[in-house]
């Protein structure tokens, strides 16, 4: 290159960039119910207990009955038992691992079992506490089972009638669940139609599927009718980043870098990639509303080059 053009700098092409809302998005399909009736079922087998709720009108969210799965109770009351057992050793064993009379080693696999006691108790708790049943909405209850009744897991044990209003079911990973918010926008599909539901709420549980249900309130059209089976794009991520076109971003091993134009020079920025669009890549990093970034030319800087804007 001739110095004349060093003097004067490598030509790029450049777009001001700006901080926007962004959203990731879960993709799964959602079933179309109704509450002029739906058939509630045992989530796991076991001894259906009170409270219950007097047959007639009940209101969303008030619980309808537990189920107890037998034995849980005595495997509570054992791993409470265990853990206690697990701590009290291990505090007995700190104080002689200070005096020099037992090994580090010793110390450390009870630390182990500590662990593993309090991780078994957590999970026994979390099964009893989901075992819960709640209305998930308002409407008229019959029940299916007698009070103390055994029963296996999918069995149906009541039923609830509603007032017509249409809903969404969809079944999504637990950890998908923990990242969706009641409230949010959904993206709705059927065959040529296109709308919006928001999420209502989201299950405390895990069905027998090993999945969590989350509840889509659905517009009233025409093309939606029980049964039916709708594409939902939930968003399950958000926040604020910046939208740079595709071809701003640079990739030197494992760090990803987006050149931006400062006082004549370019200076490479870490970012970090957060999702794709067809309209370019949401990031995040150390980057201003309005700056120019790179997109074009940028694979021969070097942070700090002097550059030469061209259209």
């Amino acid at each position: 290159m001739i110095p004349g053009a060093l003097a004067r700098g490598l030509p790029v092409s450049v777009v001001p960039i700006q901080a926007e809302n962004w959203n990731r998005f879960f993709r799964t399909l959602g079933r179309i119910r109704s509450n002029n009736q739906i058939t509630l079922t045992a989530p796991v087998g076991g001894r259906v207990v009170g409270p219950y709720q007097p047959p007639g009108f009940v209101h969303e969210g008030a619980i309808l009955m537990r189920i107890a799965p037998v034995g849980l109770r005595s495997e509570i009351a054992a791993a409470r038992a265990q853990a206690l057992y697990a701590r009290t050793t291990l505090a007995r064993y700190s104080q002689l691992l200070s005096k020099g009379l037992v090994a580090r080693e010793q110390v450390d696999n009870l630390r182990l079992s500590l662990a593993e006691a309090r991780s078994q108790l957590r999970s026994l708790v979390s099964e009893a506490s989901a075992q819960v049943l709640r209305a998930p909405f308002s409407g008229t209850l019959r029940y299916l089972v007698a009070p103390g009744a055994i029963v296996p897991t999918a069995l149906p044990i009541m039923t609830l009638m509603g007032r017509g209003q249409i809903w969404a079911e969809a079944l999504v990973p637990p950890a998908i669940s923990k990242r969706i918010h009641s409230g949010e926008a959904v993206g709705l599909r059927l065959d040529h139609w296109r709308g919006k539901g928001i999420v209502r709420n989201i299950g405390n549980r895990a069905s027998h599927y090993g999945l969590v249900r989350v509840y889509i309130d659905l517009p009233l059209v025409d093309p939606l009718l029980p049964g039916q089976w709708l594409h939902c794009r939930i968003p399950v991520q958000s926040g604020r980043a910046f939208l740079v076109p595709v071809p701003a971003i640079v990739m030197h091993g494992d760090r990803i870098y987006v050149y931006v134009v400062r006082g004549g020079h370019a200076f490479a920025v870490p970012v970090r990639l957060l999702t794709n669009r067809r309209s370019g890549a949401y990031v995040q990093g150390k980057l201003k509303s309005g700056e120019a970034v790179v997109v074009a030319g940028n694979t021969r800087l070097r942070s700090g080059s002097a550059v030469e804007i061209h259209p």
